[in-house]
């Protein structure tokens, strides 16, 4: 077995795959963690771009290695549904463009459920940052945001 580490965002997931499986196989690992599509996905080895039908132990012989992910956006830009959850709890979704900034998403949060109060991003447990887009925390179709509400004692 050989853990991949994917770095590329700001959310960097393991994969634990066999030495005999492709590099399409780790594509499905990671559609399933992030909720990429497969064919949105760019696998790289430093300069070299993978291939679909690659083996991974022909380039981690060792039990880890490290791939960088590129996603290509959605032509056109179009809006998609991401969900918003407080205390495990629904709230609702809102449509964005996967290429916004972080701030914005915040802002349409505050705006549409009326949190006027300090409050956190976060994605797949990693905390989200106001200047980053959104596709760095490979927000798509159906993410799931989770929101951290802060209240100070007066």
């Amino acid at each position: 077995m050989v853990l991949i580490i994917i770095t590329g965002g700001q959310v960097t997931p393991e994969i634990e795959t066999p030495l005999s499986a492709t590099i399409l196989d780790v594509k499905r690992g990671i559609e399933e963690r992030l909720n990429v599509e497969v064919e949105r996905q760019t696998l790289w080895l430093d300069e070299i771009m993978l291939q679909d039908e690659d083996i991974v132990g022909n380039y981690f012989p060792q039990r880890y290695g490290v791939l960088r992910l590129s996603v290509t956006p959605l032509p056109g830009e179009p809006k998609c549904i991401i969900w918003v959850r407080y205390k495990n709890e629904h709230l609702g979704f809102v449509r964005i463009r996967e290429t916004i900034m972080v701030v914005d998403l915040r802002s349409k949060i505050e705006r549409r459920w009326g949190i006027l109060s300090n409050m956190t991003l976060f994605h797949l447990d990693t905390e989200m940052i106001d200047d980053r887009p959104l596709s760095a925390y490979y927000i798509t179709e159906n993410s799931v945001v989770e929101i951290k509400i802060e209240i100070e004692p007066r």
